[in-house]
């Protein structure tokens, strides 16, 4: 199984200017604390200092992009990802660093991001690659939690973006964790969903046939009780325009995903799909359901039940080297007539 899923990844090579009808690839990466080695006074990052508690040296962050820019390489198949959801990214220094200074350069890639009130200082952030894909609006949509300031979480990133001249919007988005245990903080990521949820139902109320792309970390299955906020429909044979389906809602249950938590494997990082994408109505559709990219570079050995799992950066204070403790997922996207 693990050597299938990574092979997956060589079977499709495509060009963005290429033939008419193309094949892009979406990813998203949850990148696991891609800090850089400066402080920032202005969040809690001093353990990501070369000082700090994980004694983050700068050939430690560097060996991090190089690793990470691999990773959204192995993605792509022979060619660069049209466009990468991130997340759990410092600033937008760390993100110029990748995309200049690894071999991810050569795909010219843009940068959207923001800043966000999260207290460790991580964020979300688009890149996209400026032969395959234009911005033609951005913005950072913020999460709304009572003011006495106690929960800051991620904005959720909105982007409209032109491939080959046709519209879609992308959401990068990064929910809250869970800590305090999954049931009790389900309304904070239900709060998240909410503001995800009305954007996009404005963008179908003026369009039912839209392009959406929501993709992130959503620090929960696809059965959870913000999935089905998002996602009513999922599990549904027919694909209605107007609504969001879940392109990884076949990986639920499965024994293998993109998280292993205490020898549970999960898939918490999702792409979602508006139904005009699935069902022929909207001018750009997906071309395939989500996939786990598990390159053996990304794994390590886990006990007998898990096998192979996520190869963190760090486990706890010790430096283990490996990229992050997520997967990247990924979809097909097809575009023109």
């Amino acid at each position: 199984m693990w050597r299938l899923w990574a092979c997956i990844g060589l079977l499709w090579c495509c060009s963005c200017e290429a033939q008419g009808q193309e094949e892009l690839r979406v990813a998203f990466y949850n990148v696991e604390n891609l800090f850089d080695t400066s402080d920032d006074p202005h969040t809690t990052d001093n353990e990501f200092l070369p000082r700090g508690e994980k004694g983050w040296t700068r050939g430690r962050y560097v060996a991090k992009l190089r690793a990470v820019a691999r990773a959204v390489e192995g993605v792509g198949g022979g060619t660069l990802p049209a466009v990468v959801g991130l997340a759990e990214v410092e600033n937008r220094r760390v993100l110029v660093d990748l995309v200049r200074k690894t071999g991810l350069s050569a795909g010219r890639y843009g940068i959207v991001h923001y800043d966000s009130p999260d207290v460790r200082g991580i964020d979300v952030a688009l890149l996209y690659r400026k032969d395959c894909m234009a911005v033609a609006e951005e913005r950072a949509l913020r999460v709304p939690f009572p003011e006495d300031g106690r929960i800051r979480t991620r904005d959720v990133l909105y982007v409209k973006g032109v491939l080959a001249e046709d519209t879609v919007h992308f959401f990068v988005c990064h929910f809250p964790s869970m800590v305090g245990g999954e049931r009790k903080s389900e309304w904070k990521r239900l709060r998240a969903a909410g503001v995800v949820r009305a954007k996009v139902d404005s963008l179908f109320e003026a369009c039912p046939e839209a392009a959406v792309v929501v993709m992130g970390d959503l620090n929960g299955e696809a059965d959870t009780e913000a999935q089905r906020l998002l996602c009513p429909a999922n599990g549904a044979e027919e694909k209605e325009c107007g609504e969001l389906y879940n392109a990884g809602y076949h990986l639920l249950g499965k024994p293998y995903g993109s998280y292993c938590y205490r020898g549970r494997w999960q898939t918490l990082d999702h792409i979602l799909v508006s139904g005009g994408m699935l069902n022929g109505e909207a001018a750009v559709q997906a071309a395939t359901e989500m996939q786990v990219y598990a390159a053996p570079f990304l794994l390590e050995q886990g006990n007998r039940s898990t096998g192979k799992r996520p190869k963190p950066t760090y486990r706890g204070p010790r430096y283990i080297g490996g990229t992050s403790d997520h997967l990247p997922v990924w979809i097909g996207l097809r575009t023109g007539d």
